[in-house]
């Protein structure tokens, strides 16, 4: 297909018959691998000769290429290609591709390499570390953004040949002499997790907690794996002090939920009573959301009593519309209050596109005022909309419909459209 462009709507296809065409390679290659590594080459050339031609911004193309890596390396491995030739190779495959697929091969294969290979591809970083640290003081302007970013590309790879076979030694002496990072700390602290030495664990996570912010955003899966190494050592009150201090900062349904998961089930009644205290003083939506998903409903509707409509317009349909669900029951005016708000909050924003949403929470929110005989309120809203948006041609003719009692405006079911073409005699259903 060279010379014929493929775009974003093809791409996924026609990766999926590259992925069938390297299927058949890699059997080969099992069996073949010397005779299939020739085919190989040409298939990579190929893909980078077409790489322009591709509308990639899905990364179809450049995901597809990363199998192919290792399927090729795991070919030149079974091939008996040395390891010294194999490093040469990679670095042509990295020259070759001028588009930018192979940026990174070098971290891209090493779940592929056999100990060889492996041992090839540390003494090459080793090298070109040494160098990159020679030219650095000689280097200016954007030859030195250049070798900054080899260097630090080396280096994270090297990481990650480490990380892979869980050489912590290495791993650690390594980033002593190059810089440890969060993510170092949570990798480090995962491996000796997995190997039950907890002490050791908890140390790497203890120590990334305490390092500042920087590119990774390991802080999360830190705090997390330190309290279950905490719960796991007979620590367990320490680990719900330590995810209920979090909760205190940042009172949602997310951090509460990691309270109960460092707690016995014998303990997530209080801290449930606990919690609810808290939420009573959270921010509307965080609270909102988390006394629904602990069906607390009493307890949300005084929440939804208590604030304004323009706090209501604030969360998040998603969120909102269940919650105006499980409200409609037993408090349709504050159920009816959420329809209003996300009705008008589609109104506000201007979006065309979900007056159809509009009009159903609009239509929501008249059944229920007029279940709880609070006609008032409705005649009330149907005067602001008229007046606030009248303008809205494509929402009004809707709305007026509703008003006069005749439903919101929808596209017929399928039973619908096609009741008049059934068959309306005896023995039909």
């Amino acid at each position: 297909m060279l010379g014929h462009f493929v775009s974003w709507r093809k791409v996924a296809e026609f990766r999926n018959d590259l992925g069938r065409l390297l299927d058949e390679l890699a059997a080969f290659a099992d069996k073949h691998p010397k005779d299939a590594l020739p085919v190989f080459d040409v298939f990579i050339v190929g893909c980078l000769e077409k790489g322009d031609e591709v509308d990639d911004s899905s990364n179809d193309l450049g995901g597809f290429l990363e199998e192919v890596a290792c399927a090729w390396t795991r070919c030149c491995e079974a091939a008996g290609m040395k390891g010294d030739e194999y490093i040469r190779k990679l670095a042509h495959w990295i020259d070759a591709d001028t588009i930018g697929f192979f940026s990174d091969l070098e971290s891209t294969v090493i779940p592929s390499l056999g100990m060889e290979y492996r041992k090839a591809l540390e003494g090459e970083l080793k090298k070109r570390l040494d160098t990159l640290s020679r030219e650095t003081p000689q280097a200016a302007g954007p030859e030195q953004n250049k070798i900054n970013a080899d260097h630090r590309r080396a280096i994270e790879t090297l990481k990650k040949l480490y990380m892979e076979t869980m050489n912590t030694t290495a791993l650690t002496e390594f980033c002593g002499q190059y810089g440890l990072d969060r993510k170092d700390c949570l990798d480090l602290a995962n491996i000796f997790y997995g190997r039950k030495k907890l002490d050791c664990a908890l140390e790497w996570t203890e120590k990334g907690s305490k390092m500042g912010e920087d590119r990774y955003s390991s802080e999360y899966e830190l705090k997390e794996l330190r309290r279950k190494i905490l719960k796991n050592s007979g620590r367990g009150d320490d680990a719900v002090a330590d995810a209920w201090a979090d909760f205190e900062k940042h009172p949602d349904i997310h951090s509460f939920e990691s309270v109960l998961e460092c707690a016995t089930k014998k303990e997530h009644a209080n801290l449930k009573t606990r919690a609810l205290v808290t939420f009573d003083k959270a921010d509307l939506g965080d609270a909102a959301v988390a006394l629904h998903k602990l069906k607390e409903i009493d307890r949300l509707s005084a929440r939804l009593a208590a604030a304004k409509n323009e706090s209501l317009q604030k969360i998040f349909y998603g969120y909102a519309i269940p919650m105006a669900e499980s409200l409609s029951k037993k408090y349709q005016e504050q159920a009816a209050r959420l329809y209003v708000a996300q009705a008008f909050e589609i109104l506000d924003e201007k979006r065309a596109k979900a007056y159809h949403h509009a009009h159903d929470y609009l239509q929501n929110a008249k059944t229920l005022l007029e279940k709880c005989g609070d006609a008032a309120t409705w005649s009330s809203l149907v005067m602001d909309v008229r007046r606030e948006h009248r303008l809205k041609s494509s929402f009004m003719p809707g709305f007026e419909k509703i008003v006069a009692g005749d439903g919101s405006p929808r596209e017929p079911t399928f039973k619908e459209r096609i009741a008049k073409r059934l068959d309306q005699g005896s023995g039909s259903d």
